[in-house]
């Protein structure tokens, strides 16, 4: 009997993997189907009354947070506050108006001047930050950009760490029931003296170290909500029903010369080094100019013994004492260490898409497999109870199996995480999606023809 146990037993895994290879492999490369549980949420009630809210998925976290996340607005103050910055110095000096009376308190006719002092930039120092300024805000805008794409992954992660852990809570709580179930049953079979009591008190003992563990990934799910609710800057009541995690469809990648091509086009952040490249080049030009003051021309009305006449003159500081000698090597400074975090950055650009690209294959190999963890944890879990039900397995046999199948279920949560972060990581490394179901706001990849490539 012990014998025919095991082969029915190694006869039902075998023929449960065997049949879920074509299935694992339609599923990866195929984008995620809307899960069942999210469509039973939206529909209306049985009773009639009003539906019942729909489940979030990953695309609907990232479109919430877009609207009314407070990590984008706070990419959009810190925006205007740099751009604010990038203003300051080069704004034109305003012209000044005096009006001046002299000789009060005395027999002398009043001296009265109107004057009139307009500034000129002779030396070009004001055009010089004007473009300045220019690049200055081709900077800014870009590294708002690419503030907004990491606010997206971080919106990302918090929405995979939400429904991971919701999955594991479903897992551990099915795991829980089902063990309870079986400790009920060999309780009344101890009670009927068909089974030994060290069988009650094992089957018992795991029904309530799986009540634990369950209790344990509530709090978790819970903390993750809470995280998920805060970077979309909601109370965590107001936070809809997470959707299932799904596996995320793994399109193939370009090859990694072309999408390091395609990083140092599209990234934000090359933008913006390149343009505080530019910005602090016009600035030294500034500083430059700047060894001699701004000038000013002076023009105006004088009343002097009561004949009205009029003055006009030229005002400039003498460079004696200060030569600008400080700004221009400030300037230089800015320069030289803008130039470094540039070079930095693109060396940091080729490394960072390699690893990802790299990593996102490897994934995607291994999606054919991972993918169908899900379901051959659920049905090992079920043939194990069946079994154990019927007398074919043993309590040993029955435990482990409990363990592989939640072991199994757990590591498609881990894998299909994993797997969504290493494809977003990817496309946020290159800048563009691989396809069109990609949620991040990116160009789509297809449209992006990298230079240097063609044949």
């Amino acid at each position: 009997m012990v014998r025919r146990s095991f082969s029915l037993l190694r006869w039902a895994r075998c023929t449960l993997i065997s049949g879920r290879v074509a299935l694992g492999l339609g599923v990866v490369l195929a984008p995620c189907a809307a899960p069942a549980q999210a469509q039973e949420q939206s529909a209306v009630s049985l009773t009639g009354q009003n539906p019942a809210p729909a489940s979030l998925d990953l695309a609907g976290a990232l479109a919430m947070a877009r609207r009314v996340g407070p990590l984008n607005q706070l990419v959009d103050a810190r925006r205007e506050s740099a751009l604010g910055r990038t203003r300051e110095t080069s704004q034109w000096l305003n012209p000044n108006l005096e009006w001046r009376r002299e000789n009060l308190g005395s027999d002398l006719l009043p001296d009265i001047f109107a004057t009139l002092y307009l500034p000129i930039d002779v030396s070009g120092r004001r055009l010089a930050l004007m473009q300045a300024q220019s690049a200055g805000r081709s900077r800014v805008n870009a590294e708002a950009e690419d503030a907004r794409r990491n606010a997206e992954l971080e919106v990302a992660r918090a929405w995979l760490r939400a429904a991971a852990a919701q999955g594991a809570e479903v897992v551990l709580a099915r795991q829980a029931a089902a063990l309870r179930e079986i400790a009920e049953a060999d309780a009344k079979r101890v009670q009927e003296g068909v089974a030994s009591e060290a069988v009650g008190l094992r089957t018992m003992l795991e029904a309530d170290r799986a009540r634990v563990a369950h209790g344990a990934a509530v709090a978790e799910a819970a903390m993750a909500r809470a995280g998920l609710a805060r970077v979309l800057g909601l109370p965590v009541e107001q936070l809809p029903p997470i959707a299932p995690l799904r596996a995320p469809a793994l399109p193939a990648a370009p090859d990694s010369l072309a999408v390091r091509t395609i990083a140092l086009q599209q990234r934000p952040d090359v933008k913006a080094r390149d343009a505080a490249l530019r910005e602090a080049g016009r600035r030294v030009a500034a500083e430059q100019r700047g060894i001699f003051g701004e000038m000013q021309l002076q023009g105006g009305t004088k009343e002097t013994s009561g004949v009205m006449t009029g003055q006009i003159g030229i005002a400039m500081p003498m460079p004696v004492f200060h030569r600008n000698g400080g700004a221009r090597q400030r300037a230089q400074g800015d320069l030289m260490e803008a130039r470094i975090q540039r070079d930095d950055l693109m060396r940091a650009v080729g490394g960072a898409v390699g690893a990802a690209w790299h990593g996102y294959v490897a994934v995607r190999d291994a999606g054919m497999n991972a993918v169908t963890f899900d379901v051959r944890g659920q049905e090992i879990a079920r043939i194990a109870r069946i079994a154990y039900r019927e007398g074919h397995a043993t309590l040993t046999e029955l435990l482990d199996a409990e363990r592989a199948a939640a072991d199994a279920m757990q590591a498609f949560l881990r894998w299909a995480s994993d797997a969504w972060l290493i494809r977003l990581e990817l496309e946020r490394a290159i800048g563009a999606r691989l396809d069109a179901d990609g949620p991040l706001d990116l160009p789509l990849l297809t449209t992006l023809r990298p230079t240097g490539n063609d044949d």
